[in-house]
Parts: structure tokens; sequence; C-alpha cells
């Protein structure tokens, strides 16, 4: 999950690909780590709120619609996920051939890249706040 979101707010504050956002670039790539000179001293932004809080409502959309979209291709593959399961159990190793032998013959259903969603979705995720811990 953090892979994910990460990914995200690099699409968005780095790359630039984002509508509402824009072509911009809000932060720079991170080269080398915290005692590589990185990160140090350097500290606030150029940016307003307003910018910042549109970047964070783009990583949230763009997170919440790739985990509905995986969640979708995952459910209307079921039949291949369980079949590509049990093979991984079975020999350890699926090469690219034999899984792209295993889509067709389970006739993969895949939906187009475009479709990643212009809403937040919040209310379709399965979680809609963090669990609280019970007391004994």
């Amino acid at each position: 999950i953090q892979q994910v979101a990460s990914i995200a707010k690099r699409m968005v504050k780095e790359w630039g690909m984002s509508k509402k956002v824009g072509m911009i670039a809000l932060s720079s790539p991170q080269s080398g780590g915290p005692f590589m000179g990185a990160g140090m001293g350097g500290g606030g932004t150029q940016w307003g709120g307003k910018v910042l809080s549109t970047v964070d409502a783009e990583v949230e959309r763009l997170v919440n619609n790739s985990y509905l979209t995986a969640k979708n291709i995952l459910s209307k593959n079921m039949d291949l996920l369980e079949h590509v399961a049990q093979t991984l159990v079975d020999q350890e190793v699926v090469s690219a051939e034999e899984f792209q032998m295993m889509l067709v013959d389970f006739n993969a259903k895949v939906v187009p890249f475009e479709i990643v969603g212009t809403e937040r979705n919040r209310d379709k995720l399965p979680f809609q706040e963090m669990p609280t811990a019970k007391m004994l």
C-alpha cells in the first residue's frame, strides 16, 4: 500500500500526471537517503495550501480508483487467479509464455487503462475509517 501511495504521489507531484494539478513539478525526485544530504535543512514548500490540498485529493483519487480497478479485475478473473495460485504451489514458477496461455485459456477479462475514475470513491472502499482496538 505504501508503494501505491508513493507512486501516485510521484505521478502527481513530480511527473505532472494530473489534469487538476497541471503539468508542473511540485517536488524533485529524491536521490540518495538522508545521510547523503537529501532532505537535510531544506524543509518548506513554495506551493500554497490550496495546491497541496489538490495534490492530496488527486493522490487519494488515484489510490482509491486503482484499488477498485484491481479488485474488479481480480474478481472477474477468479478462476484464473486460483489456477495461477495452484500452479505456483505445484511448480513454484510460471513462465511468461505459460501465463500468457493461461490468460487465453481462461479468457481473461481486462479493463481499458484510461479508466481511472474522476471521483475519489471513498464510499466504495472496504474500510471507511480505521478500526479501533477493543478493550478486554
